[in-house]
Formats: C-alpha cells, sequence, structure tokens
C-alpha cells in the first residue's frame, strides 16, 4: 500500500508574510470544527501533523463509505509548512514541465538551476533558455496544459496526508483561496 498527500499551496510572489500566523489560522479552522486532534503526533511524513477525525470527511465532494471513518493508518493528518522555502511536487513519476509565459518553451529539467536559485532566495525569476525573458518563477506553467499535476512554490502550505477522500468541495477549495488571499494549486502526490 502506497501514501498519498495533497498539498494546497499559494500562489504568491516573494515569501508569503506572515506565513507562522497563516498556517496557525488554518490550523484552528480545522480544529474548530473537529476535523484534527489539538496535539501534534506522528501522523504525517516528514514533520509532526494533526491527526485526521472522521469530521474531515465534510471537505470533500462525496459521501465516505462508512468503513473508511475508521482509519488505521499511522499516517493520516494534517501537515503545516512555513518558514523555509519548498517546492511541491507530484513525486511519483513526476516530470518537470517548466513552460515560459512569455514564449511558451517548455524548459523541462533544464529549469532545475532557476528552482534551486529560487530556493535559495537567491533569484525569483528564472530566465527562459528560448526567449530570453524573466519571469517570476510562479508564471511558469508546470502542468503539462493541465493534464498534470502542478509544481508549487511557496514558503507556506498544508498537506493532508492519506485523507478521507478524492475531490475536494469546492466549498472547502474556496475558504482556503480565502484564508490565503490569494489563488491556490493542489498539488496531488503519491508515494
Amino acid at each position: 500500500m502506497s501514501d498519498n498527500c495533497t498539498h494546497i499551496v499559494p500562489v504568491h510572489k516573494g515569501d508569503y508574510p506572515d506565513d507562522h500566523a497563516k498556517v496557525k489560522e488554518i490550523l484552528y479552522w480545522f480544529q474548530k470544527r473537529g476535523m484534527v486532534e489539538n496535539t501534534l503526533s506522528d501522523c504525517a511524513l516528514g514533520e509532526p501533523g494533526y491527526r485526521f477525525l472522521p469530521e474531515i470527511s465534510r471537505i470533500f465532494d462525496e459521501e465516505p463509505r462508512p468503513d473508511s471513518l475508521e482509519h488505521t493508518l499511522l499516517t493520516h493528518g494534517l501537515e503545516l509548512h512555513h518558514g523555509r522555502r519548498r517546492v511541491f511536487h507530484p513525486m511519483e513519476g513526476a516530470d518537470l514541465y517548466f513552460v515560459c509565459p512569455e514564449c511558451g518553451h517548455d524548459m523541462g529539467w533544464d529549469a532545475a538551476d532557476g528552482i534551486a536559485a529560487w530556493y535559495e532566495r537567491k533569484d525569483d525569476s528564472p530566465q527562459c533558455r528560448n526567449c530570453a525573458k524573466t519571469c517570476h518563477i510562479t508564471e511558469y506553467r508546470t502542468d503539462r496544459g493541465g493534464t498534470e499535476p502542478p509544481w508549487a512554490f511557496s514558503n507556506v502550505a498544508i498537506t493532508l496526508w492519506n485523507a478521507f477522500g478524492e475531490a475536494f468541495a469546492p466549498c472547502f477549495l474556496d475558504e482556503m483561496r480565502a484564508f490565503y488571499g490569494t489563488d491556490i494549486l493542489v498539488v496531488e502526490v503519491r508515494i
């Protein structure tokens, strides 16, 4: 059995301001609705997280099967990301499509140096190897025209590990956009 997760990442330029306060606000939203436990545990891969409770099923479009509410997975919770910059990508079979917003050239893995420069806070705007224009890293298209999960770049995000459902309810995604005050990217991951 494999693990899966979904990153919900705001689309913004520069570092997201008050990132620690923002993830605390989002955590409170989940806790107030009885969707996650109040204490940290080892329910996420990587950093500690907040274990899901059955009410988490409310953020998904479909009704959960009754047996799915009795989750026994160790990895099953909400992870919060803030502070350092991170690249959120689909991992399994991840190819890099990095399409210039100016000329439409796909730099693919040739964009790795530009991504590294963003990650290290050296340069937020990679240069296209085809037209030589520079654009902010969040302006490059990374989803192969909508047929692949996108890559996202931010210093703040949330990750839901092995959640109860597949498709998020539109009202939940609207709530996340409102929290961040920006558009969001939903990055589906299978490990």
